[in-house]
């Protein structure tokens, strides 16, 4: 996600004008969740500083501090006595959304007696996602090829979402250090013929893992208009103001979101999915398309943007026409630099 994570965790990147946790918390909190475990390594008083402990956000949150790195199993490991008492439990991916029915997923879980459930989604051939397999009777029988043998008779295809729920049995199975659950957990289990089940959604599923998938799955949020988040702020269909009115000139094409205290110039378009920070500036004459403009960014009069996301803090000069590209502060971008192009008070980079 580089360089949008350069002095912040994944998790804590604007979706919508709100953290993609907060998002991914209150989910958890809708379906009954009451204490979460946020496992913490790269800048970890990004997360700290936003969720503290989660009452803002309906769930008691506790932290697992991870210096070095321990994969997906490892660090799931690690928080263990964090999770002692806790019964069945969600285990959830942070670089994705999704609106998963996990009341529905855990129950199921209950039902089938399965020491862990993966949440899968229909595989699309044209997609890089390894296959999950699983039978006519929902257990998973390989997992991107492992354990080794033929197709079982009736399996489908899936691809993991990175959402699992999981029974406290499982921790007997996760060996000491780094792991990875699905490369190096599952499939010794499946191999054993230990009973992992799938469950399938068929609903909203966005991966966040590069700023590409990002700026896409921010727009397909703000176009689909379920986030509970943002009902309240609807204006129109497919226009999402917080506490702002609009020049009249305005030109608006939906899906918009525009955040409380930015102020909009005259003359200026919106088109094709834009979502606007707090206290941001647009200029006069801007036009903006499929654009993401951060907390406090501010755009120069004339402006024309398309595919960018802009940064918090970035000046973007009068009369710059771009597309696909992301505008950083030029300030404390040295070591990067030659990656980073300048433009006028700005870096820019290839979305």
């Amino acid at each position: 996600m580089w360089p949008l994570t350069e002095d912040r965790a994944k998790p804590s990147l604007p979706l919508l004008n709100r953290p993609i946790i907060a998002h991914t918390l209150e989910h958890l909190a809708r379906h009954g969740v009451k204490e979460a475990v946020i496992n913490l390594h790269y800048h970890p008083e990004s997360i700290r500083g936003i969720v503290s402990d989660g009452s803002k956000l309906g769930i008691k949150v506790h932290y697992s501090e991870e210096p070095i790195i321990l994969g997906t199993a490892g660090g799931l490991k690690k928080a263990e006595p964090l999770l002692q008492g806790s019964g069945s439990f969600f285990l959830v991916n942070s670089d994705s959304l999704t609106d998963c029915d996990l009341t529905a997923a855990l129950k199921k879980h209950r039902e089938s007696g399965a020491l862990a459930t993966m949440v899968l989604a229909p595989l699309d051939p044209k997609a890089a996602y390894s296959p999950v397999e699983m039978d006519e009777r929902d257990r998973i029988v390989r997992i991107a090829g492992k354990p080794a043998g033929d197709q079982a008779p009736g399996a489908g295809r899936y691809f993991f979402t990175g959402v699992h729920v999981l029974e406290p049995d499982i921790f007997g199975s996760i060996p000491a250090g780094k792991c990875d659950i699905n490369r190096d957990v599952y499939p010794p289990l499946l191999a054993a013929d230990r009973n992992i089940r799938g469950f399938v959604h068929s609903g909203f599923w966005k991966e966040l893992g590069n700023p590409r998938l990002y700026l896409e799955g921010a727009l397909a949020v703000l176009k689909g208009g379920k986030d509970p988040s943002i009902g309240p702020l609807r204006a129109l269909d497919g226009i999402y103001l917080d506490r702002i009115t609009p020049p009249a000139d305005l030109s608006l094409e939906p899906p918009v979101f525009i955040g409380r205290g930015t102020t909009i110039g005259a003359r200026c378009s919106l088109q094709g999915g834009v979502v606007l920070g707090r206290q941001a500036t647009l200029g006069k004459g801007c036009t903006l398309r499929s654009t993401l403009v951060w907390d406090g960014a501010r755009i120069g009069d004339g402006s024309n943007l398309s595919d960018c996301i802009v940064t918090s803090g970035v000046f973007v000069p009068p009369g710059v026409s771009l597309t696909g590209k992301i505008f950083l502060r030029a300030d404390g971008r040295q070591k990067h630099r030659e990656k980073l192009e300048r433009l006028g008070q700005c870096w820019t980079l290839n979305l």
